[in-house]
């Protein structure tokens, strides 16, 4: 009998639509969404795009936790347990 191992899915939703990334731990799949925000908010910065008001200087949780008010509620991370089923 076969059995069901859990993954976890980075899950970013933004504008573009939804980017997944599958992990084998939790903390992989947080990590994931942490190097998505940073790389975004580093964009944010050289471009210009949009005022950064020190977010760079956030914790992970701090800035994960933070994403939808950054964004103004139009992006958000999660990480979901997915069960990984095999034959």
């Amino acid at each position: 009998m076969a059995t069901a191992k859990t993954i976890y899915l980075a899950v970013w939703d933004h504008k573009h639509g939804q980017d997944v990334s599958a992990h084998t731990t939790e903390n992989g799949a947080f990590n994931q969404c942490v190097q998505w925000a940073r790389g975004t908010v580093e964009e944010w910065e050289a471009r210009s795009w949009q005022k950064v008001d020190g977010f760079a200087e956030f914790s992970d949780k701090e800035l994960i936790n933070s994403w939808g008010d950054i964004t103004g509620d139009t992006e958000f991370f999660r990480v979901e347990p997915t069960q990984l089923h095999g034959s």
